[in-house]
């Protein structure tokens, strides 16, 4: 036999490929795709969306199944390290245990820890002036875990910098039963309480309970979002945190950052509380003399149903009002605040007013938040296309552009409310019903230590 027929197969053939992911319309036009790829996917693209496509407005809720498909940031090549050891939703080795993510930190194959300290360190010497550094990370899954190691990291190597620690989680699961809601609880109480050693920390969720049920989500006055599509929630949340750091990211009257953690960590306080009135509703002027603080949403997981017990002592609030001109609602104050001297001492005064043991500081921003392309269409029909509540519905096809909306940024009440109910709940889990995280390395009594350490902190 000749090596000729030994190398030649005679049988059939079969192909397997695997379809593309289809990008949507939104992330091809961010491309500048003309290829004949694309062209053949346009022939797939919904009606709403190709209809809208001229004017900018981009329908994609059924459209987006990674963060990626609505990414209009463009990152260095440094920011991005991939784990080889997991996939993204890979069902049967998932990486949602707390101590997995501390486990790949130290991993052989990939060195994960050093080329994260090598990647921070290569930014941080590009920086003229460091101020500090934001550590946003899911708080429900695995990555809280890498993220307390980040966090130490931080805290080890850039001591003198202030770290903001904002642990997030979306506002459902894909499955209601005891493993996954208590899960999702265990790695939120391990998360935060390993986070409180440095920093502040602000956590950032659309679930109203650190014990994930069915339904039980917060809502948004003037807001239609889904809480199933983490392209809503994340729009929501980003808002939020934007608005709350403009007071050390503007170019003019910038505060430092370390400044700011400072004075919202006094004492004990080491966990604030962000609420939120998105749109904000400028329908009355004198609501801010009012009652208008006291209407906030909190946008943290339990905060209902807490007495505050030491109402003389004081906390600390920044309060961010932007879209508006501080000037103009100053202009219409009541006879009773005329003494104020500017626009952010009468919002100060009247925020003092309404929120009982608070010291408050004002930021007035006039830009709006801008909610264009690819903000999901999540405002109700009565918001126009600038952001106002004008009583009728906005016409068919046109989407909103701006909003105005008002922050607060508190180491309250509702701060101690939220870790008080997330200790009490930790304490009644059943943790050896849990198998997979005394596997990946968190004992017994490590896990009755960092309950105490997460619940006790935050007492006001």
């Amino acid at each position: 036999m000749c090596s000729s027929d030994l190398l030649n197969w005679g049988g059939d053939t079969a192909v397997m490929k695997e379809e593309p992911h289809k990008r949507n319309q939104f992330y091809r036009d961010m491309q500048g795709d003309d290829d004949e790829d694309s062209e053949k996917e346009s022939d797939d693209v919904s009606g709403t969306e190709t209809e809208t496509k001229g004017r900018g407005l981009y329908n994609l809720d059924n459209e987006v199944h990674y963060w990626s498909d609505y990414l209009f940031a463009r990152y260095h090549p440094k920011s991005v390290l991939v784990m080889d050891s997991f996939q993204h939703m890979d069902t049967t080795h998932p990486f949602d245990i707390f101590g997995l993510g501390q486990s790949v930190w130290s991993d052989q194959h990939q060195d994960v820890g050093d080329q994260i300290d090598d990647r921070i360190r290569y930014f941080a010497e590009e920086c003229d002036s460091l101020q500090g550094f934001h550590l946003i990370s899911d708080s429900g899954s695995a990555f809280g875990g890498l993220a307390a190691k980040i966090h130490d990291l931080l805290c080890d190597d850039y001591s003198s910098k202030g770290v903001l620690n904002v642990p997030v989680s979306p506002p459902t699961l894909d499955e209601y039963k005891f493993t996954s809601c208590g899960s999702r609880l265990a790695n939120s109480t391990l998360s935060i309480s390993r986070l409180l050693d440095g920093g502040l920390v602000t956590p950032l969720s659309l679930a109203s309970d650190w014990f994930p049920l069915h339904g039980r989500t917060t809502a948004l006055k003037n807001i239609d979002y889904n809480p199933d599509l983490l392209y809503h929630s994340s729009a929501i949340l980003a808002s939020v945190l934007d608005t709350i750091t403009l007071v050390y990211r503007q170019k003019e009257k910038m505060a430092a950052l370390s400044d700011v953690i400072s004075s919202l960590s006094r004492g004990k306080r080491s966990v604030a509380a962000v609420s939120t009135l998105l749109p904000l509703d400028v329908s009355e002027v004198q609501m801010f003399e009012k009652d208008i603080f006291t209407k906030l949403t909190p946008l943290l997981p339990s905060t209902s149903g807490f007495t505050d017990q030491n109402p003389r002592d004081k906390y600390q609030a920044l309060l961010t009002l932007r879209g508006l001109l501080g000037s103009n609602i100053y202009s219409r104050r009541s006879g009773e605040y005329r003494g104020a001297g500017a626009p952010e001492e009468y919002l100060e005064y009247c925020a003092s007013q309404q929120l009982q043991g608070c010291s408050a500081r004002m930021l007035c921003h006039a830009k709006p938040l801008q909610t264009i392309k690819p903000f999901p269409h999540v405002f109700a029909r009565n918001i126009s296309s600038d952001g106002y509540n004008t009583g009728f519905d906005r016409p068919v096809g046109e989407g909103v552009n701006m909003v105005p909306m008002l922050t607060s940024w508190t180491s309250g009440p509702n701060a101690a409310a939220s870790m008080t109910n997330l200790g009490n709940k930790s304490a009644k889990l059943t943790y050896g019903k849990l198998p997979r995280f005394l596997d990946c390395g968190t004992e017994q009594d490590e896990w009755t230590e960092e309950i105490g350490r997460a619940s006790c902190r935050e007492r006001v």
